[in-house]
């Protein structure tokens, strides 16, 4: 922002400053490690993730419904989370697949011990950063714990693939709404206790309250209403 004003601009952070288009997105980078080890590189798993990694990305990947009432908590956060834009709106992983939700980064060669995560991209700066946090740790630890199998790659734009084929292969489109986030989380018994009942009590208060808020604007009354607040 001081840079922005120095040269007489006004910066938004919001995660959409329009009704239509591409919004600002905060992608999350992490990634697991065991004794001094990043569990994301060296491993015989796919991209050299070990099995360990891969059950961390399957927590994350299914549980990626609710969490978006931590990643996208606004209602412009949604103006942000459309097909074909880069967002990461199916429940999809990926090396190089723009519009997955998770993409695995391998880091440069060299420095891949230290360098390879996980990308989590239906973040925006909407977010509080250690709720965000919190919870996707919590789906990448339940994961881990559970050895969940990671499900096949997902290459290209998830939003072409046939409707019977995405549904075979377990992509689903994100929640589409601020209250539909809300009902995926407050049915997610693990993130809701990782947050413990207080917290996450009113995390649900605090959604619905922003959602009924704007409740009767379109697109760009939503975006107008938030604009500047980030």
């Amino acid at each position: 922002r001081a840079v922005s004003r120095r040269h007489g601009l006004r910066v938004s952070f919001a995660p959409a400053v329009l009704g239509q288009g591409v919004g600002n997105g905060g992608h999350l980078h992490l990634s697991a490690w065991r004794g001094g080890t990043n569990l994301h590189a060296g491993g015989a798993g796919r991209y050299g993730m070990t099995p360990e990694a891969e059950s961390f990305v399957a927590g994350v990947l299914g549980r990626l419904p609710a969490l978006t009432a931590m990643t996208a908590p606004s209602p412009a956060s949604r103006l942000r989370l459309r097909p074909s834009q880069w967002a990461g709106v199916f429940t999809a992983w990926g090396r190089e697949t723009r519009e997955a939700a998770l993409r695995i980064v391998t880091g440069t060669a060299g420095i891949r011990d230290r360098a390879a995560n996980l990308e989590v991209k239906p973040v925006d700066l909407a977010a509080n950063p250690y709720l965000a946090l919190a919870s996707v740790i919590a789906a990448g630890l339940d994961g881990l714990a559970s050895s969940a199998p990671l499900p096949e790659e997902i290459t290209g734009d998830p939003a072409l693939l046939d409707p019977a084929d995405a549904a075979a292969r377990g992509v689903r489109r994100l929640p589409v709404t601020l209250a539909e986030s809300v009902a995926a989380f407050r049915a997610d018994e693990v993130l809701r206790t990782a947050l413990g009942p207080v917290l996450a009590d009113a995390v649900v208060a605090v959604r619905l309250g922003e959602a009924g808020a704007v409740e009767g604007l379109d697109d760009e009354g939503v975006a107008a209403a938030y604009r500047w607040k980030y």
